[in-house]
């Protein structure tokens, strides 16, 4: 019972996410600079689609500065005019000043 009202609370919702989005042309969970998930619209002249950005933080390398904080971060398009590629990166960024890091991490480097 649970799961179907799991279920027709998405259907419900599916148009309040459509309005937002249209107006906004993003909805976004969490915080830009740590972890959070990005629902954002694509209208571009040859590409129109939603994209869905993950960011997950990610354990820096042992010889990274204690300040450093990393994020993987994974982008998947969904198109319904053009074409384009999903794209995952990793970038690390001192906490204290802001800058990026050289630096990658080892969760970056697996497949």
């Amino acid at each position: 019972m649970l799961l179907v009202v799991l279920v027709w609370l998405g259907i419900i919702l599916l148009p309040t996410v459509a309005f937002v989005l249209a107006r906004n042309n993003q909805i976004q969970l969490g915080d830009t600079g740590g972890p959070h998930w990005r629902l954002f619209l694509l209208q571009e002249a040859q590409t129109e689609g939603l994209g869905l950005e993950r960011a997950q933080t990610v354990t820096p390398p042992p010889d990274a500065p204690e300040t450093a904080q990393c994020l993987r971060t994974t982008v998947s398009y969904w198109f319904w005019t053009g074409e384009g590629e999903n794209a995952a990166y990793c970038q690390c960024v001192d906490e204290t000043t802001g800058a990026t890091l050289p630096i990658t991490p080892p969760a970056c480097l697996m497949p």
